[in-house]
């Protein structure tokens, strides 16, 4: 698999990192947040009322469970090639049946970027217009001692199989205080068949340095999703941009809702179809 690197750093850039809570089981669940909130936009909606669960790819040992693959070990602003998914997803109206991964948190479709310096995903963006997925876009590395990678798997019967991603034990990049920061992990879920996209934060607290901000709770990142050219048509959701809002084991779900313009085809479908229910009940009550 080909891995594509950029290391045009700014040292005095943000960035800091982030804990990691050793799991021993596969899965974890647990109840959803007290308090919930709702995104809407772009003809998706997005909620963390939802359980969190979180699904162990990798070991200790740096080495993958069964049926995953291990990606973008010991890099810095990379990024995968095309990776199948196993199953087409629709994204944005758009099918795709292959993803590229960053090591910057970051999901991209028909395309890449390696740019560390996250923005709002509603404005223009100098380096790329390919839709995007961004599950905590920062400027994460797997460079630094006690770091690890990225894994994703394909897993589940044909119709309902579902596509992980997780960045496991990642830090933030931030060379003045490495030896005090801590690694992250969280992950991203793409389903086949009902299209969601799921996002999963296991640990989001992290340090300050001496000359970078405070990165906990996704403090310096993005979350949300953008189609192509979003800046122009409107085609985006963004959860957060530079906000303190992901708490520790919380999920967030996003699913794709109906136009208004689909909304508008139905109803006038359903008044033509009763329209000519009643005309036809008229007709044969004349004949009788």
């Amino acid at each position: 698999m080909q891995i594509y690197n950029h290391n045009g750093k700014n040292d005095n850039m943000k960035k800091t990192a982030l804990l990691a809570l050793p799991i021993s089981v596969a899965l974890l669940v647990l109840p959803s947040a007290a308090s919930a909130a709702t995104v809407t936009n772009g003809g998706y909606a997005a909620t963390d009322s939802i359980p969190f669960q979180w699904e162990e790819l990798g070991t200790p040992a740096k080495t993958p469970v069964a049926g995953a693959t291990r990606v973008l070990g010991s890099n810095d602003d990379s990024v995968t090639g095309s990776i199948n998914l196993g199953f087409s997803f629709k994204f944005f109206n758009q099918a795709y049946t292959q993803v590229q991964i960053t090591s910057n948190g970051l999901l991209t479709f028909g395309g890449s970027t390696t740019y560390n310096a996250n923005t709002d995903l509603g404005q223009m963006m100098p380096f790329t217009t390919t839709p995007m997925i961004a599950v905590a876009w920062d400027d994460w590395t797997t460079t630094y001692s006690g770091t690890d990678g990225v894994y994703y798997k394909t897993q589940g019967a044909p119709g309902s199989q579902s596509f992980t991603v997780e960045w496991r034990n990642t830090k933030a990049y931030d060379p003045a205080s490495n030896s005090n920061s801590s690694p992250v992990s969280f992950e991203a879920v793409l389903y086949e068949g009902t299209n969601a996209i799921e996002f999963r934060y296991l640990d989001m607290e992290t340090g300050g340095s001496l000359v970078n901000p405070d990165a906990s709770r996704g403090a310096t990142a993005t979350v949300g999703i953008r189609d192509e050219n979003a800046y122009l048509n409107g085609r985006y959701l963004q959860w957060s941009n530079n906000q303190a809002v992901l708490t520790n084991n919380t999920a967030i779900l996003i699913t794709a809702v109906p136009e208004p313009e689909s909304y508008a085809m139905l109803l006038a479908g359903l008044s033509l179809l009763g329209f000519t229910v009643r005309r036809r009940k008229g007709a044969a009550g004349q004949s009788a």
